[in-house]
């Protein structure tokens, strides 16, 4: 199971760099974060990466990321 990213529908906003980071740390520090989101404002892109350190909150029974995700650019998949 993974992190699945449609980065067509991400914003850039960035809530799940935090969500994750809290999951991680206990509080909001999104250079912690499993998550990563590039803002290409040249380019009007938006890069979303999940690094090795992701565990898919298994404690939590639902990825921070996935569930505090405003747009529904995440998902766990196979």
């Amino acid at each position: 199971m993974v992190i699945q990213v449609n980065s067509n529908l991400c914003s850039g906003c960035r809530v799940c760099e935090l969500a994750c980071s809290f999951h991680h740390r206990g509080d909001f520090a999104p250079e912690e974060s499993s998550v990563k989101i590039v803002n290409d404002y040249v380019h009007g892109e938006t890069r979303v990466s999940v690094d090795s350190t992701c565990d898919l909150c298994k404690e939590e029974g639902q990825a921070f990321c996935v569930k505090y995700c405003l747009e529904g650019a995440l998902k766990v998949g196979a």
